[in-house]
């Protein structure tokens, strides 16, 4: 039989032996120093100055002094004086001085790392239950990048889980965002935790934005069309198809334009072909929130398919930029303008045609640039009425006049520092009536370019015509 035990070395009682005592003693001691092993360091090379009976100490490479060649041993003082333990593999200590447990791997000391996974839950400053299973009370929770960036990641199983954040008060809910029963993106608050009102929805498939609160704007990532059908459509549709799909009126396009915040994009009303009696006239009376141009589209390759027919205006544009394409104005009235443009709004005309009216196109302060060719095959008192500091670009663009139309006050009336450019401008055809009608320091620049009419135009108060 051995004189010591098999793992920790303690020595045994031996038959018939004297002062038994002392190696029972021997033992005890030795087991006095390694259960349930507490060192003041595991990081020390050489014995402090100061020890007393029962401290212990791993010690650190490069043992010097009493500690040399003692290298990752268990030092322990008793009675004045260390003994040094040899350490087994998997042997681990707890270091007072870093409050860490470290571990003997069989060749040095280490850190211990506890094992994290699969745990029953995780309480951090509070207490973990059977539904939250992690639960950490805090005034912050920090969750850092480690590179880049950072992602916070919340799955559900299948699309009519809930996958969502949820906002408290008292621990009553009153805020939650997410997926919740769709892989639709909601948003939805409560005032008490039991009645919910949703805010807002972003539709998975479309991107499309809904909600029920006032003021609140979709944005558009790209230009977007608008149809309008006075035959097929309806004004409870949302416009954005064809035929059974469109609005009835052109007024409830520009109210859905106006709605939304466009990104920057343009706005196109898509207008089906037929004749569009008006009631009350068009109104715009604000740029587009977020920039771009709003356009209303008739048939562009054969403008007289589509008729803005009225009592008296058909368009009245107070603010923004608007374009108007492939129709044909006309309207009953013996003095208004089927387009009229006031304050800082751009207007710009491509294949538009015009017939019988009061006017063709007054502008009061505002701009006018012929994007394209356009006609005029009606009667009216004038086709260009200009006030206010108006301005007009012909921009180098043709306009054709069939069956010799007649403009009863000038083909173009300007005045109060408006001007007019008709420069590279050309005109097909002939009219009757004045040519123009120039006042208050209002300009005309022909560029030798002679306007429809058959009467010579007529200059007062510090006006030019050049």
């Amino acid at each position: 039989m051995s004189d010591t035990s098999p793992i920790l070395s303690m020595p045994y009682i031996q038959p018939a032996q004297a002062q038994k005592h002392v190696t029972h003693n021997d033992a005890l001691s030795l087991l006095d120093s390694i259960v349930q092993l507490v060192v003041l360091s595991a990081d020390q090379s050489a014995p402090p100055s100061t020890a007393v009976d029962g401290d212990r100490y791993v010690v650190a490479a490069n043992g010097q002094g009493d500690w040399a060649g003692q290298s990752g041993n268990i030092a322990v003082f008793l009675d004045a004086s260390w003994r040094f333990i040899a350490p087994l593999a998997g042997w681990s200590a707890y270091a007072r001085d870093i409050n860490t447990n470290v571990v003997f791997d069989g060749a040095v000391w280490a850190g211990q790392q506890p094992e994290l996974n699969n745990l029953p839950g995780l309480g951090i400053g509070t207490s973990f239950d059977g539904y939250n299973k992690l639960a950490v009370s805090s005034d912050a929770v920090l969750l850092n990048h480690a590179g880049g960036g950072h992602q916070l990641k919340v799955n559900k199983s299948g699309q009519g889980d809930t996958a969502s954040l949820l906002f408290q008060t008292g621990y009553g809910g009153r805020a939650e965002m997410g997926t919740a029963g769709s892989d639709d993106f909601t948003l939805k608050v409560s005032a008490d935790g039991s009645s919910w009102v949703e805010a807002l929805r972003v539709d998975a498939a479309s991107g499309r934005i809904q909600t029920a609160v006032a003021g609140w704007r979709e944005i558009l990532t790209a230009p977007r069309s608008y149809y309008v059908d006075q035959s097929l459509g309806n004004d409870g549709n949302d416009g954005l198809s064809a035929g059974a799909g469109a609005f009835a009126s052109i007024a409830k396009g520009v109210e859905a334009a106006m709605s939304i915040d466009t990104g920057g994009h343009d706005i196109t009303l898509k207008l089906a072909d037929g004749t569009y009696s008006l009631v009350q006239p068009v109104e715009v009376d604000c740029a587009l929130t977020g920039g771009g141009w709003l356009v209303i589209e008739g048939n562009t390759g054969t403008p007289d398919l589509v008729v803005i027919d009225a009592p008296d205006q058909a368009f009245i544009i107070a603010k923004g930029d608007v374009s108007l394409y492939g129709l044909r104005l006309q309207n009953s009235s013996s003095v208004d303008a089927t387009v009229s443009a006031s304050g800082n709004s751009h207007l710009t005309l491509d294949s538009v045609n015009f017939g019988d009216a009061g006017g063709h196109v007054a502008l009061r302060g505002a701009r006018l640039t012929l994007g394209g060719v356009c006609g005029i095959d009606g009667d009216a008192g004038y086709h260009l009425h200009l006030s206010d500091g108006a301005r007009f670009e012909g921009n180098g663009q043709t306009v054709t006049l069939t069956g010799t139309p007649d403009f009863v006050d000038a083909f173009c009336v300007c005045s109060h520092t408006s001007i007019a450019r008709f420069a590279g401008q050309s005109f097909a055809g002939s009219a009757t009536g004045t040519r123009y009608d120039l006042s208050a320091n209002a300009v005309i620049d022909s560029g030798a370019v002679v306007l429809p009419g058959d009467v010579a135009g007529t200059t007062q108060t510090g006006a030019v015509y050049v």
